[in-house]
């Protein structure tokens, strides 16, 4: 993992007035430059003036000079260290308005030329150097054509940064062909670079070699920008061991560049975590982009071969360790012999797609005779994750395969096996599908506030937790509420004092396990930043970070502020949280509000609009009936369109109290008709003593009737609703009534909701009594007619 550094910038602009809030930095040209130069960059946007400083990732670049052209452009001199990495370095840009979403600018070792058209034609291309990085655009059915002199047996490696480049989806295709137009080496994804790049040939002779780069399926357009690299740089697709242990020195062997395996002696930082790049080297010269290995202090071995079956098992270190292997034999499978105890649960961790490996990892246990007795393919992607408890103490064997018996050299893989142990960690939540960015950043205006939530994950623990900050700017501090082991997540608040400088950077923060039986385990904030995501396919580009950027920021034209609550909320009540906006002269914009993080059991509605030139507003919330009965901490975070742009503000955190309801009710049945009264019996079950007097109101009456509030006091058995119906009142069976109950506390009314299910029946009148008729009437109605029958009357008599 490497270090984050704030590139500070001296010779910046004083303030002379306030900045636009929330920088939005859209592009950043050029995409890259070479180590050990300086240059201008330009960054365009949208809110861009008054910057400070640009915020980086990784170390080897200084910020020499920044101004802004205007709000939408920013230039920086920047000044990039010889022996800065290779490959992406993640920026920020801080104004004194805010931070913006993470960009990238890439840093390669050959010097920058620019596309020149046309040079869409294998006899019109655009003759390079080796050596060099083409930065171009690969518009809509457009190809690129690029030639290089080559003499026989010498290497070519070509490799494009494209979908990396973090602006659009673009899928790029690279090739290379000789000069008779045959094409040598061609490649659209590579499990290396996913949908990016790369080839390399050696030369079969001397001429004039074709460097092809297109969109995949001609779909190019004009934001399809690409770094190409051409040059005689390696380019292996393996590296291995592909893992080591902190402080290790390893002779690391770098695997399929057509020009030979290189060997390369690399030691590891003694603070290294993780997964972590290592470079090939032939010569002065680097492979553009790393291979990746994992580093941790596991002890680790690599496979003997041939290790195919049980009687040739690789023995493995005692647990836990870590194996090294390369499926590189037709259908090929590795063993190995590991011990355990009885009843240890142990973890067994393929890392192979994580590192870049074409394998599609398929593990087995074995017991001491070979049978299979545990396995598994993909545990939440095509890396295999098996958890296992050992039934008795001896001897097992773990075996490892393609799940398609698939192998070649590059199919290799580390193999982790470890007692299972106690985890926890923190990370900011996703708020929009598709954009990861959104509300990643901490910017808090100066005298106010900014809130948001955290997420936790918790492996084989449960337990209550602490949210600690190891440093924040100068003037901040931060509110956390109590982390109860029930709780996923929880809410935040920052806070800057109005004196508070501006100022910025990326933070650490700690999530501990707490509690009496709590493991001593703690974890930092991870987030994640994907910079291309497509709808039902997930992320193409992702950058990983274990810091937070955190800035003061200038004066919000607004703050809120929400009372706290003089009553509880009930279960299957409801509660009215008063939100105010303090506002400044001449700002009256709407304001939107929302309930950021709600309680288990709380419902609210996501967001409420506090209308132009309004000050206050009601936030109704509720309770379930399941609500857990307890104290938590809540707050209101608000956001406005102001002159400057869109600023984000919080309250402070509040205490809300969660309680059982003071006493329950139920309805009895009630059955009427059209047009006639009928009355409707509550019964109270009274569960908490209250003072003075209640009331009660009946809800879900049907159309057509009323009825009257009516007040009731602590130890109220019983109350009657006289329910007037009229005579064109919905007639059915009606069970949506309950009772609305306000019920005094301290001033207030906690309000009560009970009785659900209440059912009122409502029939159509009964039809009136015909009068009897004389019993001389009757009997003159039973004499037979005398009236013949007709013939059709006849017929109908015969068939009965």
């Amino acid at each position: 993992m490497h270090r984050l550094i704030l590139i500070l910038v001296s010779g910046f602009l004083t303030l002379v007035s306030q900045a636009s809030f929330t920088p939005d930095l859209a592009r950043i040209a050029p995409r890259g430059a070479q180590i050990g130069t300086e240059l201008d960059i330009h960054l365009y946007g949208a809110r861009l003036d008054d910057p400070a400083e640009i915020l980086f990732h990784k170390s080897g670049i200084e910020v020499l000079k920044l101004e802004a052209k205007d709000p939408k452009h920013v230039t920086a001199r920047i000044k990039i260290s010889p022996d800065a990495e290779l490959g992406e370095h993640p920026l920020r840009l801080r104004t004194h308005g805010g931070v913006s979403y993470l960009r990238s600018i890439w840093i390669g070792q050959f010097p920058t030329v620019m596309e020149k058209e046309p040079n869409n034609d294998f006899d019109s291309p655009q003759r390079v150097e080796l050596n060099t990085t083409i930065q171009g655009i690969a518009k809509n059915e457009d190809k690129d054509v690029y030639s290089v002199v080559l003499k026989k047996g010498q290497a070519l490696s070509v490799e494009v940064e494209a979908m990396r480049l973090g602006r659009l989806f673009f899928d790029a295709y690279v090739a290379i062909l000789d000069p008779k137009r045959f094409e040598l080496a061609s490649c659209d994804d590579s499990p290396l670079l996913y949908t990016d790049a790369f080839v390399s040939i050696v030369a079969p002779e001397d001429g004039e070699y074709r460097v092809v780069v297109r969109e995949a399926a001609y779909q190019g357009q004009d934001a399809s920008r690409y770094r190409l690299h051409i040059g005689t740089f390696p380019r292996p697709s393996v590296v291995f061991p592909p893992g080591a242990k902190p402080g290790e020195t390893v002779d690391f062997r770098f695997i399929g560049d057509p020009a030979g395996e290189i060997t390369r002696k690399i030691t590891i930082p003694a603070d290294a975590t993780g997964r972590f790049p290592v470079f090939a080297k032939r010569g002065d010269l680097l492979s553009p982009s790393p291979n990746w290995i994992e580093v941790s202090p596991l002890e680790h071995i690599a496979e003997k071969e041939p290790n195919p079956w049980i009687k040739t098992a690789t023995p493995a270190p005692a647990i836990p360790f870590a194996v090294h292997g390369i499926l590189s034999e037709k259908e090929d499978i590795d063993w190995f012999r590991f011990s355990a105890k009885k009843d240890q649960n142990l973890d067994f961790k393929v890392l192979a797609r994580k590192l870049r490996s074409p394998l599609d990892s398929q593990i087995v246990i074995h017991d001491p005779k070979g049978k299979g007795i545990a396995n598994n393919d993909d545990q939440g992607g095509p890396d295999s994750l098996l958890k296992w408890k050992c039934p008795a103490d001896g001897d097992y064997f773990v075996s490892i395969r393609d799940k398609l018996k698939n192998s070649a050299p590059d199919f290799f893989y580390r193999l982790e096996v470890v007692r299972r142990s106690p985890s926890i960690s923190a990370s900011l939540p996703v708020v929009e599908r598709n954009q990861s960015q959104m509300r990643k950043v901490i910017s808090v205006p100066r005298g106010n506030r900014y809130a948001t939530v955290v997420n936790i994950s918790r492996s084989n623990l449960g337990c209550d937790a602490r949210f600690e900050s190891l440093s924040l700017p100068g003037g901040m501090s931060m509110h956390t509420p109590p982390i109860p082991r029930a709780l996923n997540s929880f809410p935040v608040v920052f806070e800057a004092k109005a004196d508070a400088p501006l100022s910025g950077a990326y933070h650490p923060f700690k999530i501990t396990a707490t509690g009496d039986k709590a493991p001593n385990v703690s974890g930092p904030l991870r987030e994640v930043v994907h910079h291309i995501e497509v709808n039902n396919q997930g992320p193409y580009h992702s950058t990983l970070s274990e810091k937070i950027a955190v800035a003061v920021v200038d004066e919000a034209p607004f703050s809120i502020s929400l009372d706290t609550p003089v009553t509880p909320i009930v279960q299957r009540g409801t509660l009215k949280l008063k939100v105010r906006a303090h506002r400044k002269d001449g700002f009256d914009a709407p304001i939107t509000l929302r309930f950021l993080w709600k309680p288990p059991g709380i419902g609210a509605p996501n967001t409420l609009k506090l209308e132009k030139g309004k000050n206050e507003i009601d936030y109704e919330i509720n309770a379930n009936a399941d609500a857990p009965v307890g104290d938590w901490q809540v707050c209101i975070q608000a956001d406005a369109n102001t002159p400057k742009g869109p600023v984000f503000v919080s309250s402070s955190l509040v205490p809300l109290k969660v309680r059982e309801p003071y006493l329950k009710a139920t309805i009895d049945l009630s059955a009427t008709e059209q047009g006639r009264n009928v009355p409707l019996l509550c019964k109270f079950e009274h569960l908490t003593k209250f003072d003075g007097k209640a009331r009660a109101e009946l809800m879900g009456l049907p159309h057509g009737t009323k009825t009257k509030q009516l007040d009731f006091t602590h130890g109220t058995a019983e109350l009657t609703f006289p329910i007037e119906v009229t005579k064109d009142a919905a007639v059915g069976k009606h069970n949506g009534l309950f009772l609305r109950l306000h019920i005094p506390h301290k001033g207030s009314t906690i309000l009560h909701q009970s009785g659900h299910g209440g059912t009122l029946r409502i029939d159509k009148p009964s039809p009136k009594k015909i009068a009897a008729k004389p019993k001389d009437e009757k009997a003159k109605e039973s004499k037979p007619s005398t009236k013949p029958l007709s013939r059709l009357e006849q017929l109908r008599q015969k068939g009965k």
